[in-house]
C-alpha cells in the first residue's frame, strides 16, 4: 500500500536529490534556487512557495531547509574564492546518494523527472546567461514583486508512490538530529576501548531469556 511521507522529509529528499544530479555540488544558492524552481513549477505535489524578489525566484523555506540541513549534516557548504566566487552546496557524507535517488525517483518520477530536466537545462548556465533567462521568466513578469509564484502542497503530509515501511525508514533518515546523532554514536564508538573479553556472546534465542 502506498504510503503517505511528512512534508519536512519531502522537503529535505527533494533538496538532497537535486543537488545529487550535480556531478561537483551546486555552485551558489542563488543557481540551486533558480534550478528547484524550475524543476517545482509544474508538478504536484510542490514542496516548496516561491515569490518574487529583487533576485528573481526565491523560496524563503527552501533556504530555512538548506540552512537546517547543512547545521545537521545532511549537506556541506564549501566557501569559494577566486571566479567561483560564492558557496557550493554538496550532499554530506553520511548520505547514501543511490537510496536518495532511487527513493525519490520511485516514489515522485514526475518530480524525478522535471528535476533532472531543469538540472540539464538550467545548471549549467553561465551566471550571467542565467540571470538573464529567470528574470525573462513569463510567470515572474505577470506576478507583481512579494507576489507568490507557486505554492507548496498545503497537506502535512503528501502521497507518495513508496510503500509505507519505505517512508518509515525514510523518515527516521532525515529527521532533524539524526544524521549528527549516529555520527557522534560512531565516533564514540570508534574512540572506544572495548575489553571483548569481557563481553558475553549469544549463541542462541534461549540466552536472551
Amino acid at each position: 500500500m502506498a504510503g503517505k511521507i511528512d512534508k519536512e522529509t519531502f522537503q529535505r529528499l527533494t533538496i538532497l536529490y537535486l543537488i545529487e544530479q550535480f556531478p561537483n555540488g551546486v555552485f551558489s544558492s542563488f543557481r540551486l534556487q533558480k534550478v528547484l524552481y524550475y524543476a517545482t513549477r509544474d508538478v504536484e505535489p510542490r514542496p516548496f512557495t516561491f515569490h518574487h524578489t529583487r533576485f528573481g525566484q526565491y523560496s524563503c523555506d527552501a533556504r530555512g531547509v538548506l540552512d537546517e540541513m547543512h547545521e545537521e549534516g545532511l549537506l556541506e557548504q564549501e566557501k569559494l574564492t577566486g571566479e567561483s566566487n560564492g558557496i557550493r552546496w554538496q550532499s554530506g557524507v553520511f548520505i547514501d546518494a543511490a537510496v536518495v535517488d532511487a527513493n525519490l525517483e520511485a516514489g515522485f518520477p514526475q518530480l524525478a523527472r522535471s528535476i533532472n530536466a531543469s538540472v540539464k537545462e538550467y545548471g549549467f548556465m553561465k551566471q550571467r546567461e542565467l540571470d538573464e533567462r529567470v528574470h525573462a521568466d513569463p510567470v515572474l513578469e505577470e506576478v507583481p514583486p512579494g507576489g507568490i509564484l507557486i505554492e507548496e502542497d498545503s497537506k502535512s503530509r503528501v502521497a507518495t508512490q513508496l510503500d509505507e515501511e519505505t517512508v518509515e525508514e525514510l523518515e527516521i533518515l532525515l529527521t532533524p538530529g539524526f544524521i549528527p546523532a549516529m555520527a557522534k554514536l560512531t565516533r564514540t564508538v570508534a574512540e572506544t576501548d572495548f575489553d571483548t573479553s569481557k563481553v558475553r556472546t549469544i549463541d542462541s534465542f534461549d540466552d536472551l531469556l
